[in-house]
């Protein structure tokens, strides 16, 4: 064999060999797989629940991971135009805490998304956050809606597969 045959074979090898020790993205519910598209229509769909019916029912299935509003990385969120947080479905145990905190100064991620949703009522707000898939910061954006006094998100990371 040459020593471009060797070369191709010890990269056919390696390639293998790697694809078979990662899990597979499709089955790893903490790697996305979410767009932004998918983002802003579970946003849509979750405010127009959220208007329906009532923060009592809505709250709780958004939180729920078998409410019908978690779907693979995709989950929404629900603060108060006071920075507490309701409903979360990707971090469940962090609902009931501030996410605004008085003393921030001019731009915390959920100060941003309150001051787009008393402006202008919805749009995307971007921003990093913690990837549990790679364990790091990434880059994020999320789609928030007003709703009265609440403020429904859906976030996507910006670069796939992430």
């Amino acid at each position: 064999m040459t020593r471009t045959h060797w070369a191709f074979l010890v990269l056919l090898v390696v390639g293998a060999a790697d694809a078979a020790f990662k899990p597979a993205r499709a089955f790893d519910p903490r790697c996305p797989t979410a767009t932004p598209e998918r983002a802003k229509a579970l946003a849509q769909r979750a405010a127009r629940f959220l208007e329906a019916e009532g923060a009592a029912v809505a709250f709780p299935r958004f939180t729920a991971r078998s409410g019908g509003f978690v779907a693979g990385d995709l989950y929404v969120f629900v603060f108060d135009i006071d920075g507490v947080l309701h409903a979360s479905g990707g971090w469940p145990s962090t609902v009931g805490s501030a996410v605004i905190r008085p003393d921030a100064r001019g731009g915390g991620i959920f100060t941003r998304m309150r001051r787009l949703a008393l402006t202008k009522g919805r749009g995307w707000v971007h921003y990093s956050w913690y990837s549990p898939c790679t364990r790091s910061m990434q880059p994020k954006m999320s789609y928030i809606i007003r709703v009265g006094r609440y403020i429904v998100g859906v976030g996507t990371y910006k670069i796939p597969g992430v």
